[in-house]
């Protein structure tokens, strides 16, 4: 007995130590029965999605709490890539260290050309945007004297 599972094709490009942007082809599980499709995250050993792809295949957004924060990452053979690290919360006081800690797969990292997924065994560097300290709970904030 054969059994057939769905499958959508997702063009990836594939950056490796000594290797540059090479072209591939990722064939995602689609599940028609639950409508929980594989993602390129759940899946991958690649790090960074080709053009045709669409965010949705690359990781599930809007499910469960989200932050995107804004960073810096210097890889091992020295490319720099900037962009907002996309992180699922596990908690609202959650900083981008807490998940890189205890990150035990790829992160998404959302620049202006695209979605890359880099293993964190990959960066030599990680900086974060300089901004002020955002209070966690807004009515925490005490208001200065004479204003």
């Amino acid at each position: 007995m054969d059994h057939y599972i769905p499958k959508r094709r997702v063009p990836v490009t594939l950056w490796s130590t000594g290797l540059e942007a090479v072209a591939a082809q990722l064939f995602l599980d689609l599940d028609p029965a639950t409508r929980c499709h594989q993602t390129i995250l759940a899946k991958l050993d690649e790090s960074s999605p080709g053009r045709g792809a669409i965010l949705a295949d690359v990781f599930s957004r809007g499910f469960h709490p989200w932050r995107e924060e804004q960073a810096e990452l210097t890889l091992l053979e020295g490319t720099t890539l900037s962009g907002k690290v996309w992180m699922p919360m596990a908690r609202e006081s959650q900083r981008l260290s807490d998940y890189m800690n205890q990150l035990s797969g790829f992160l998404v990292l959302l620049t202006t050309v695209g979605p890359h997924l880099v293993h964190p065994r990959g960066i030599a560097e990680l900086r974060l945007a300089e901004r002020a300290a955002e209070p966690i709970e807004p009515d925490a904030v005490t208001p200065l004297p004479g204003r």
